[in-house]
């Protein structure tokens, strides 16, 4: 915990955490594939949790949230969408647009769509790199008021260079690259991009791979630190960034146990503040135990994966000054709490997550679902669901006993 954010009084401290256990009310919704196919998965989720995309057999698909249908991302050109994994908006020429980041024919790829996927414009697509791969979630960084958007990518193998792109202007948006070199033995990925264009993810340097962020300044070569986790050390890995950059979340060790579990840091690098993310206590099963993959525009909630024994898709609330109030919510066990799961066996992975204007969460991700139970062979199958997380605002929340308080939190 950071010392310098704990300055509640223990009565304060209880009448949040009575706030922090309230009753969730929740909705749980499959998503739609592309006509023919039978699987998909949510990867990218719009802040404000309107609009999901993600991967429908081998299509990128753009999914209102609430509609009856996803669409099949293709461009006016004719440049089909093989995955889509980042989305957002910008203001260009006082009108907004969808931007939407992905692969098409082997290269990074950004569709832009001004009346929610109706139509969409030629694409943008980079061809001087002879191979491309970008993050699987969470791949662009992009927000109303500005023109500008970013995106990330890289080569596979030890010495590939890492990208960090600029786009800015009228669509078909001008694309500006910058490129951190990386040496012979080493290797690098970034795993989310923000709108700010700080990218986060890793490093492999030493054998070991470390936490490692690259942040935008101009066309020159990016930014680039690694910056501690848990137990001290650069060990590690970033995955999910807020819109200003100044928020990550990510996994490392902790001291005593070479596994890796959750963090969360503000203000990454020498002066930072980290934090471990709450856990149920029964993980186990995986060197993997944590991996926050996604994270709400001001950082304040996390979703992604807590291994029990099996992958199990998460929430994490951390937007509590005081970290021992923070709380981790499996979002299987709340679904089935509420009756809702419906032919979902299990929610396995949360990707991203959304806020919606009064505050309700939209959390988008892959779970395992057959329509009749098992009859038929469970598929990998996009969700939508919407968290509602209720304030203390009853006085009613101050006669909890320490007792119930404490009975209570160990439920979630």
């Amino acid at each position: 915990m950071n010392p310098n954010l704990e300055h509640k009084s223990s009565f304060a401290a209880a009448v949040l955490l009575a706030g922090a256990v309230s009753a969730f009310s929740s909705s749980l919704s499959l998503v739609p594939t592309l006509d023919g196919d039978t699987s998909n998965e949510a990867r990218a989720i719009t802040a404000d949790g309107r609009y999901v995309v993600g991967l429908s057999g081998s299509r990128g698909f753009l999914y209102p949230v609430g509609s009856a249908s996803a669409i099949n991302v293709l461009s006016s050109d004719n440049a089909q969408a093989t995955i889509a994994t980042g989305v957002g908006y910008r203001t260009s020429g006082g009108i907004t647009e969808l931007i939407i980041a992905g692969l098409s024919s082997g290269y990074v790829t950004e569709w832009m769509t001004s009346d929610g996927g109706a139509t969409f414009g030629p694409k943008r697509r980079n061809t001087a790199f002879t191979s491309n791969v970008m993050p699987s979630a969470n791949a662009l960084g992009a927000t109303t008021g500005l023109d500008t958007y970013y995106v990330t990518s890289w080569i596979n193998g030890n010495g590939q260079s890492v990208y960090l792109g600029q786009g800015s202007g009228p669509w078909v948006a001008t694309m500006n690259y910058s490129s951190k070199g990386i040496t012979s033995t080493d290797s690098s990925r970034m795993n989310s991009v923000s709108a700010s264009g700080r990218a986060v993810g890793w490093r492999i340097n030493g054998g070991i791979r470390k936490n490692y962020m690259l942040t935008w300044n101009g066309t020159l070569t990016p930014t680039a630190a690694f910056f501690n986790g848990l137990d001290g050390t650069p060990a590690g890995q970033a995955f999910a960034v807020s819109a200003d950059g100044n928020t990550v979340f990510g996994q490392s060790p902790i001291v005593g146990d070479a596994n890796n579990f959750g963090y969360k840091i503000v203000n990454p690098g020498a002066s930072q503040y980290i934090n471990p993310l709450p856990r149920f206590g029964d993980e186990a099963g995986s060197t993997s135990l944590q991996v926050p993959y996604g994270c709400t525009a001001d950082g304040s909630f996390a979703v992604g994966m807590d291994y029990r024994g099996t992958e199990r898709a998460v929430l994490w609330d951390t937007h509590k000054l005081d970290s021992s109030l923070w709380t981790i919510t499996d979002l299987t066990d709340l679904a089935s709490a509420e009756g809702i799961l419906g032919g979902f066996s299990r929610l396995t992975r949360a990707y991203s997550v959304g806020q919606e204007p009064d505050g309700d969460l939209v959390i988008a991700g892959i779970g395992s679902w057959s329509p009749d139970g098992g009859v038929t062979p469970y598929t990998t199958r996009a969700f939508v669901m919407t968290v509602m997380i209720p304030e203390p605002t009853s006085l009613s929340l101050l006669v909890l006993g320490a007792a119930a308080v404490v009975a209570s939190r160990r439920r979630k």
